[in-house]
C-alpha cells in the first residue's frame, strides 16, 4: 500500500480536531503492520469501496480521550456510553468525508457509509485480511488517538477501453443512459454494477448494459413518457402495426392496449394526432405460448 492513500486522512485528522474541537493534533511516525492495531475502547471503523479504490479506514479512541472533548465542547462532566459512540461516529464521519474530497480530486471515488463503532475488532473483509495496514499515531492535548488505513487501487478502473460501443438490445440501456434517466454520474452506476445492488451484462471494463426494469431501484415505479411524433417514417410505419391490427392479432381491447402502451409494458409510437403505432414483435408477448 502506498502512503500517498493515507495523507488525506491525515491531513483530513489534522483539520478535523482543530475545526471540531479547538485541538491541535500532531502525526508521529507511520508504521506498517499486517493486522489492525485498535484500542479496546472505542473503534470507528468505514469500508471504502468505490471507483479506483477498495479497502477501510479505522480510527481508534480512549474513552478518557473523547471524554475530555465532550467536557471541552459541551461542558460535560460525566458521559455515558451512547455519547461517547455518537462522538466517534460524527468524528469518523467527518475525517473520512474530508478525505474523501481529497481522493475524489485525483480520481478515487467511494461514498462514505454509516460508520460501524464498537469496542473490539472491526470485521475486516476476508480479501483484505492479508492486505498490509499503515499506522498512524497522533498527539493531542486531549491525548493520543489513531488512524489506520489499508487501501488498494483498483488497476481495472483506470484502464483504456478500446472495445467499441456495442449497442444496447432492446429492454436493455447503456452506462450512460442509465445515469442520465436516474441523474446520477456514470462512475457510480458502475460501481453499483460492481458491487451488485445493479444487474447487468458486462461488455467492457466500462461497458454495460442494464436492464430498463434496474431503474425502479433508483427512481421507483415511474411510468414512461410517450413523446409524440409529428410524422412516423416510413421504415417504423413498416415496423409497426396500427392500435386495430394489434387488437385484432392480440385479442387484446383497445383500452386495455393503451394501457400497455402507457406503461411500457408494449412499445409503441403515437402521433400528434394520438394515433398509436405499436411495434410488430411486441404480438409475441401474447402468442408466443398459445
Amino acid at each position: 500500500m502506498d502512503v500517498k492513500y493515507i495523507n488525506p486522512f491525515i491531513s483530513a485528522s489534522i483539520n478535523v480536531f482543530s475545526t471540531f474541537a479547538g485541538l491541535e493534533s500532531h502525526p508521529g511516525t507511520p508504521s506498517v503492520s499486517i493486522r489492525p492495531l485498535i484500542y479496546k475502547e472505542i473503534n470507528g471503523f468505514i469500508g471504502l469501496n468505490g471507483h479506483g479504490i477498495r479497502g477501510y479506514f479505522i480510527i481508534s479512541f480512549s474513552a478518557a480521550f473523547l471524554n475530555r472533548i465532550l467536557a471541552s465542547i459541551f461542558d460535560h462532566t460525566t458521559t455515558d456510553k451512547e455519547e461517547l459512540y455518537d462522538l466517534a461516529g460524527e468524528l469518523t464521519n467527518m475525517i473520512t468525508g474530508s478525505a474523501k474530497a481529497e481522493l475524489s480530486q485525483k480520481g478515487y471515488f467511494f461514498d462514505v457509509a454509516v460508520p460501524l463503532i464498537s469496542h473490539t475488532a472491526p470485521p475486516i473483509p476476508g480479501d483484505l485480511k492479508k492486505n498490509p495496514i499503515i499506522m498512524v499515531p497522533f498527539e493531542t492535548q486531549a491525548g493520543k488517538f489513531h488512524i489506520e488505513a489499508s487501501i488498494q487501487r483498483i488497476e481495472e478502473d483506470f484502464q483504456q477501453d478500446t472495445m467499441p460501443e456495442v449497442r444496447a438490445p432492446e429492454g436493455y440501456i447503456s452506462v450512460d443512459d442509465f445515469a442520465k434517466k436516474t441523474r446520477m454520474d456514470s462512475i457510480k452506476t458502475r460501481r453499483l454494477l460492481k458491487t451488485g445492488f445493479l444487474t447487468g451484462k458486462k461488455i467492457s471494463n466500462s461497458q454495460w448494459h442494464i436492464p430498463e426494469s434496474e431503474l425502479f431501484k433508483i427512481q421507483g415505479y415511474r411510468a414512461p413518457r410517450i413523446q409524440a411524433v409529428e410524422k412516423i417514417s416510413q421504415s417504423l410505419m413498416d415496423e409497426t402495426v396500427s392500435l386495430n391490427e394489434f387488437s385484432k392479432l392480440s385479442g387484446l381491447s383497445s383500452a386495455k392496449i393503451k394501457n400497455f402502451l402507457r406503461t411500457g409494458f408494449l412499445k409503441g409510437l403515437r402521433n400528434t394526432d394520438q394515433t398509436w403505432r405499436i411495434r410488430k414483435d411486441q404480438i409475441s408477448k401474447f402468442t408466443k405460448h398459445s
